[in-house]
């Protein structure tokens, strides 16, 4: 089974400049927002993914 990796290992460029704590704040919920909308998006893929395995 192939899977997509690109991308997955690298972060991006490393900032040149150091963020305030507000910022890395900001940034890091921004992320979690991110990531759990990925989240839900993967789990409504499964769940149809189980419906159409069913049907067949």
């Amino acid at each position: 089974f192939w899977e997509e990796r690109r991308g997955k290992g690298s972060t991006g460029r490393p900032s040149t400049q150091k963020l305030s704590a507000e910022k890395k704040l900001e940034k890091a919920e921004a992320r979690i927002k991110y990531l759990e909308a990925e989240n839900e998006l993967l789990k409504k893929l499964e769940e149809l993914e189980r419906q159409a395995k069913k049907r067949s």
